[in-house]
């Protein structure tokens, strides 16, 4: 091979890499993450898009690389970003494997893999043409303002500092104690008061509609509260957007007290008009509030998408689990973090984070208690217990045996109470 066949690629040897490894590549002045999996080597630039950490420093685990900073999580094979923080995909860069040589390219490409061999005929490809409903013209756009990026992230430097010092505080606004998120109920009242209010005052009870109307507005501050606490742990399209959604209640809590006092000023025709414009803007931001949940998940149990099997389920050798360790594992298509205690005695938790769907397997592990990798909820590895939030549900736990030297896992079954 001449030099001029190598000049656009870099060489790797290839028995550097076992398979499940990757290394850090400096590719014309790019530092850039090289994996072998599935028998398969990848190429993906090696910076994460959140916060610039090297991904060639984090965990991989089959074909999803894990930033070391924040826990980004990214697919090695086509650079595309899996989970939050980082809400943008990373580069992909060709890859040959020549006479025991990986070739890296110099140049980005469409494709993290090039084989040396000419690609299989992929025939005719006709490209997706997704339907563009009214809920996607609206809220598509929101992703594209770049001003509302921008306040985002300077609010939540500000609110991250405060949420550690007042982590107890924000554990009830999240609605911790009541193993239920708070602000869905809280931001019904606004809704409800206001409404009222304004048929109160179009039929003339202006008195008891007033009333109403600083009720609501009193609500609403709870309800803000809440919502702050949720949208502080929020990231990428769902902090856009839930930003938004909080400025649009600001303003009409503005515009509804901006009502009441032209109640008190004797205006009664301009009450009823701020109290529309009040209305009109709330439900507005209602909708963008319902696209959170029903759309994104937001603060959904994140548990529930692949339940536990019924029947027992083989994981690892009970050799594996010393006491006083805890261990990730898998019980088919289920994460599974098992713990041994000191007392010898086996639990174990589902290990996808009831909060937003993170790996708990990449969790750091304390006294029994696991600290969430994404926004540091913690969990009690003995009964999944919420120690600490954003997350509100507890993570399910699972029955478990060992039996023939294997420790084996189901959904836990109702205890069975029988008399002797």
């Amino acid at each position: 091979m001449t030099d001029h066949d190598t000049a656009e690629f870099v060489e790797v040897d290839a028995s550097d890499l076992a398979d499940g490894q990757m290394k850090r590549v400096d590719v014309a002045g790019s530092r850039v993450l090289l994996a072998f999996v599935d028998g398969q080597y990848h190429a993906i630039d090696a910076v994460c898009t959140h916060e610039h950490a090297y991904l060639d420093e984090g965990a991989l685990m089959g074909n999803v690389v894990y930033c070391p900073l924040h826990y980004s999580a990214f697919d090695v094979t086509s650079g595309d970003v899996l989970g939050p923080p980082a809400d943008r995909s990373t580069q992909c860069y060709p890859v040959q494997v020549v006479d025991g040589k990986v070739l890296v390219g110099t140049t980005p490409g469409r494709s993290a893999t090039t084989a040396a061999e000419p690609p299989e005929d992929e025939g005719t490809v006709h490209p997706a043409r997704p339907h563009r409903n009214l809920h996607s013209r609206l809220i598509d756009p929101i992703d594209s303002f770049g001003w509302l990026e921008r306040l985002a992230r300077s609010l939540q430097r500000v609110v991250t500092p405060v949420r550690a010092k007042l982590a107890g505080l924000f554990d009830l606004l999240h609605g911790k104690p009541l193993g239920h998120a708070l602000h869905p109920a809280l931001s019904d009242l606004p809704i409800g008061l206001w409404a009222g209010s304004l048929l109160l005052y179009a039929f003339g009870y202006g008195e008891p509609g007033v009333l109403l109307s600083i009720l609501g507005s009193a609500s609403a501050v709870a309800a803000a509260a809440t919502g702050t606490a949720d949208w502080s742990v929020s990231d990428g399209h769902e902090r856009r957007v839930g930003l938004l959604h909080g400025l649009l209640m600001t303003g009409a809590l503005l515009v509804q007290i901006g009502s009441s006092v032209a109640y008190f000023a004797g205006l009664g025709a301009l009450t009823i008009v701020l109290s529309v414009v009040s209305i009109a803007t709330t439900l507005g931001a209602a909708y963008l509030g319902g696209h959170l949940v029903l759309g994104r998940g937001a603060m959904v149990d994140h548990t529930n998408w692949t339940p536990a099997s019924d029947g027992w389920t083989r994981t690892v050798q009970d050799s594996e689990l010393a006491p006083g360790a805890s261990l990730p594992t898998e019980a088919g298509d289920l994460s599974v973090l098992l713990h041994r205690g000191a007392d010898d005695r086996i639990s174990a938790i589902v290990a996808t984070c009831s909060h937003a769907g993170a790996p708990l397997s990449l969790g750091k592990v304390c006294e029994g208690i696991v600290s969430c990798p994404w926004h540091y909820s913690r969990f009690r590895l003995t009964d999944g217990a919420v120690v600490r939030g954003p997350a509100t549900f507890p993570q399910p736990p699972l029955d478990v045996r060992v039996r023939d030297g294997w420790i084996e896992v189901r959904a836990a079954q109702a205890t069975e109470h029988t008399s002797r």
